[in-house]
Parts: structure tokens; C-alpha cells; sequence
């Protein structure tokens, strides 16, 4: 894979959850290391977790996420990428509603033999968000 694949990839978050789905392998390992989500083989509870990013209501929630970095081949890679977000609601228990916020995290992704994501493990940085929230300074 590649940095244009990684930005298809997650392009796909904001909206296309259908197609999204069709990149995993039934045998997969994801993990969100900040929100602890760890979901292996279970293709519904990802499509769930996924859900949350969908822009049903651009009035109320946006997510745009931007890869600038890519290292590795068609079987294994790493991938920087930025997030902003207009929240909704509630976001790591603040009151976020209406508010954007930007950080940035990195994606180690795993592919079979058949280019589907067997390995999905993410970690973004919180602190941003947290400040742009005002929760912390």
C-alpha cells in the first residue's frame, strides 16, 4: 500500500462505512489505543465503532481526516495522519458540542495476500483536543 491507498482508506470514515467495511479481512486485529477499543474477527462491532464517524449531519458533526506520511510496502505500513473535528456532543467526557478541534495520530495496518487489512492499531494524540476543549491547559 501507499500514501494515496492510506488517504482512500481514510477518506472512507466520514461517510462511506459500506465501502469502508470491504478493505477487512474476517480475520483482523483492530485497536484504538486512546478510546481502548480492541476488536478482533468481529466485523459488526467494527462497523459500529466506525459508525461514530459517519457525517450524517455535517450541521451537527464533521470529521476530516488528512494522511501526510506513509512508510512501508503492500504487506505492512505506518501512516501519519491529522483529524479534525466538529463535535457533535460529548467527547472524552467534556462538553464538546459544536466546537472543532484538531490532533494528530499514526496507524500501523497489516494486509493479506489478497490486500485485505488483517492489522489496524491507531494512537492519536488526546492533549490537543483536551486543550482545544478546554478541559486541561
Amino acid at each position: 500500500m501507499n500514501l494515496e491507498w492510506s488517504q482512500y482508506w481514510i477518506g472512507l470514515f466520514a461517510g462511506n462505512t459500506d465501502e469502508l467495511m470491504t478493505l477487512y479481512s474476517e480475520q483482523f486485529e483492530f485497536e484504538d489505543v486512546n478510546l481502548e477499543v480492541h476488536i478482533k474477527n468481529d466485523l459488526a462491532a467494527l462497523r459500529r465503532f466506525f459508525s461514530g464517524f459517519n457525517n450524517e449531519d455535517v450541521a451537527k458533526s464533521q470529521d476530516v481526516f488528512k494522511v501526510f506520511d506513509y512508510v512501508g510496502d503492500n504487506r505492512l505500513g505506518s501512516f501519519q495522519w491529522t483529524w479534525e473535528t466538529v463535535h457533535a456532543g460529548e467527547f472524552l467526557g467534556v462538553n464538546a458540542a459544536g466546537k472543532t478541534t484538531k490532533t494528530r495520530g499514526v496507524t500501523v495496518m497489516g494486509w493479506d495476500e489478497n490486500g485485505k487489512i488483517i492489522l489496524e492499531r491507531s494512537i492519536w494524540d488526546a492533549i490537543p483536543v483536551l486543550r482545544q476543549l478546554g478541559a486541561i491547559n
